[in-house]
């Protein structure tokens, strides 16, 4: 333990593990800046036909069916397979290679994808040049690759986004926008900055507007897409994240679901995934779908939770006059650029076992067959067991290094 008084200027929980504290001063350190728009394989490094997915790596033959719709729409998207008949064949061949996006310093939403020649948005630490995050554009909600579906209606709207779209935000995006003013305010004004980002996403497109013109389909798309901002965030959290990582740091710098399988990484094990099964979240269903219907946990989004947002908003934001419950004890650290909601971020997976809880996520829940998309929204709680491998592991590596 260590007797650290300071992180970043504000009040530090003095039980913190001292790897901890630091791991936390790093990330708090972070200022994520939306730096425009790339094509996917000029900024991440692709080898061959590979998609990159939500969660841990797919296990071989356990690939969830709206994954593999997504999965077959970028296949068609990419010109690797004529139609949903070829494109799937190819999947079941393993002719195509599926990765974790966030292995790749990549954020993706539900059960979307990236492949080589999508549109992907950059976001950077003004700070550390060596800190580049990405995630797709967002498309809206009907249509949104996100949701698992797989027919012509969401190829052409997936090819509207990464051409037209895509192409007018690369135009304006002549200057870095700085993120965490945008979030604040937007906690402020009620957002979560995962299942609501409406007030954020108003702010994201008041700033690009003298760039973006007036009544033009690109402006009309993004006035109405309220959780446009949500894709942004998720990449600005992954490089808030990844400062996370160091040697014995618990911090979570990783989370997330495949719709099978649920995975964490912790700092000090920054390149490994502990997993278990995803289980399905726990909340409404639209009307004629049952919970035998409900699809595992899937996204990458449950790290914005495990970082303070989401559905941890309420807890995070205890200087702003919230109830923090419970689980106030995982956020340990107000963040000092966060003046007005006054949010705690980040989350030690030490302070998760020392809790006995885990962080709740905010999730849509999709349908396991692939057919209806989003059938409704909750929230899902990964297990304690999932957290205390990973201090397990770390704690061992700690007692007994790996030699090269």
């Amino acid at each position: 333990m260590t007797d650290l008084s300071t992180v970043t200027g504000n009040v530090l929980d003095t039980s913190l593990h001292a790897a901890d504290a630091d791991a936390l001063k790093r990330m708090h350190a972070v200022r994520p800046v939306w730096r425009g728009i790339a094509l996917a394989r000029d900024v991440i490094p692709f080898s061959g036909r590979t998609i990159l997915h939500a969660g841990p790596p797919v296990r071989p033959g356990r690939i969830a069916q709206p994954l593999a719709n997504c999965a077959i729409m970028a296949m068609i998207y990419e010109g690797w397979a004529q139609d949903v008949t070829s494109a799937a064949a190819m999947l079941d061949r393993g002719e195509v290679q599926l990765l974790p996006a966030q292995d790749q310093r990549a954020m993706v939403p539900l059960a979307a994808v990236v492949s080589p020649n999508m549109a992907v948005q950059v976001v950077a630490d003004a700070h550390d040049t060596e800190n580049v995050t990405f995630s797709p554009l967002n498309g809206g909600m009907a249509l949104a690759q996100r949701l698992g579906l797989c027919n012509r209606q969401v190829l052409s709207h997936l090819r509207w986004i990464n051409g037209n779209l895509a192409s007018t935000l690369e135009i304006i995006a002549d200057r870095d926008v700085p993120l965490i003013d945008i979030a604040d305010a937007a906690l402020a004004d009620g957002d979560d900055l995962h299942s609501r980002t409406i007030s954020a996403t108003r702010r994201f497109v008041q700033v690009l507007a003298p760039r973006l013109g007036g009544d033009t389909p690109e402006r009309r798309f993004l006035d109405k897409a309220s959780a446009f901002f949500l894709n942004i965030w998720m990449a600005a959290t992954k490089c808030i994240a990844s400062a996370g990582q160091g040697e014995a740091s618990s911090l979570v710098t990783a989370l997330g679901g495949n719709g099978v399988d649920v995975g964490v990484k912790v700092g000090g094990q920054a390149d490994r995934w502990f997993t278990t099964a995803a289980s399905p979240p726990s909340g409404s269903l639209a009307e004629g779908f049952k919970n035998e219907d409900r699809l595992g946990a899937i996204g990458d989004s449950a790290l914005l939770d495990a970082m303070g947002f989401g559905a941890m908003s309420a807890v995070s934001m205890r200087g702003a006059g919230l109830v923090a419950g419970d689980l106030a004890g995982l956020l340990p650290c107000p963040h000092d650029a966060f003046t007005r909601s006054g949010l705690h971020l980040g989350m030690p997976a030490r302070n998760i076992i020392a809790q006995g809880s885990t962080p709740e996520i905010v999730l849509g829940i999709l349908d396991r067959n692939g057919k209806n998309g989003r059938i409704g929204g909750g929230i899902y709680r990964p297990p304690l067991c999932l957290f205390a491998t990973a201090i397990a592991a770390l704690e061992l590596n700690l007692i007994s290094p790996k030699r090269g």
